[in-house]
């Protein structure tokens, strides 16, 4: 469940909701809190960056990205996080995806059916595919394993314009949005009274942090701790010289999906070596896709993004007042694009305490 660091609610009408973040959390909570009513500024920083936590996702949204046991209770998250696209296709459609579907396998036969048994007693809805089931659903895998999982409710979307459709959304119901770098939160005794932007203040009654790790360094501008840190990861973007891949693919320990704007786009881990490691990472990658394909060659190497993205110490998302400061509240959270829409949700109603 999400943790909420003070039960505080502040309940609003008329008063100014100052959201600091405009990835997919922050994009999120402006979209829920604008439609609720409130006043609502969103400031971001680098609207257009690359290396942002949003820019750098992978963008699988769907039960089967992780595995129940893991945490039964971040496994049960992530189920009711999923029932909010539906809600947000319906008010803001069509939504950004890339690909509908996803095909895993492990490295062992006996390994892939005790995945997919797990995810089905944890109530997924999962399929056993033969190997001419998979070469029927993807014909541009070469050599399909004898047995591999079908998760159809699994989908791939882009984060970056998820973020900007439901940005667009909260625009469309009166939220107004600012370039700037927010540098430390006032306040008078333990209430908010604003940001200061760039050396200026911009008044406020509510401040909500969710501009992931950074989220951390503004609130101690007030002396409050919030419990974040960052862990590294890759995305890579490859050319569309490979053409026809229809949905996600998790095998061979390599995520890949198609790209909604051509190409194809794969998730790797940060490499031990760090940047230094970074091309022979993207090699490995193009390889790795030209044995699962069956081609000759790599795919061209268009981009290679390392990106932070924000975690809170005991993994549990961050959505809530925080701490002393009355009208400061924080979202920050992983899996941030499937958490984003439910987790948006409950901070505005955490917000204007409803």
């Amino acid at each position: 469940m999400p943790i909420f660091l003070k039960h505080n609610p502040v309940v609003i009408s008329k008063g100014k909701v100052i959201v600091v973040g405009g990835g997919i959390m922050g994009a999120s909570a402006a979209w829920h809190l604008s439609k609720a009513g409130a006043s609502v500024t969103l400031i971001e920083r680098a609207p257009n960056s690359l290396t942002s936590a949003t820019a750098s996702s992978f963008g699988w949204v769907g039960a089967s990205a992780s595995t129940p046991s893991d945490s039964p209770t971040a496994f049960a998250e992530r189920l009711k996080a999923l029932e909010e696209f539906a809600c947000i296709e319906r008010e803001l459609c069509p939504l950004p995806l890339a690909a509908r579907g996803a095909i895993l396998w492990r490295s062992t036969e006996d390994e892939t059916a005790a995945m997919i048994a797990e995810h089905r007693d944890a109530g997924t809805r999962m399929e056993r595919l033969t190997r001419s089931q998979i070469a029927e659903r993807e014909p541009m895998i070469s050599d399909p394993p004898s047995l591999a999982a079908w998760a159809p409710d699994d989908f791939a979307l882009e984060p970056t314009a998820f973020a900007r459709k439901l940005l667009a959304g909260a625009q469309a119901a009166g939220a107004s949005v600012r370039q700037g770098t927010v540098e430390a939160i006032e306040a008078a005794g333990n209430r908010i009274t604003g940001v200061v932007v760039e050396g200026k203040k911009l008044p406020a009654d509510i401040v909500v942090l969710a501009n992931g790790y950074g989220a951390r360094a503004i609130a101690l501008t007030v002396g409050e701790e919030i419990p974040i840190y960052e862990t590294p990861a890759v995305l890579l973007r490859f050319g569309p010289e490979v053409a026809g891949l229809r949905h996600l693919v998790c095998a061979q320990e390599m995520e890949l999906r198609p790209s909604l704007g051509g190409g194809l786009v794969s998730a790797a881990d940060y490499p031990e070596s760090g940047e230094a490691g970074l091309p022979a990472l993207a090699e490995l990658t193009g390889e790795a896709i030209a044995r699962l394909f069956g081609i000759g060659a790599s795919p061209s190497l268009l981009s290679i993004t390392a990106a932070q993205r924000p975690m809170t110490a005991d993994g549990k998302p961050l959505c809530g007042h925080v701490g002393r400061i009355e009208g400061l509240f924080a979202l920050v959270a992983h899996p941030g694009v499937i958490l984003a829409p439910l987790l948006g949700r409950r901070c505005a109603e955490a917000v204007l305490g409803s």
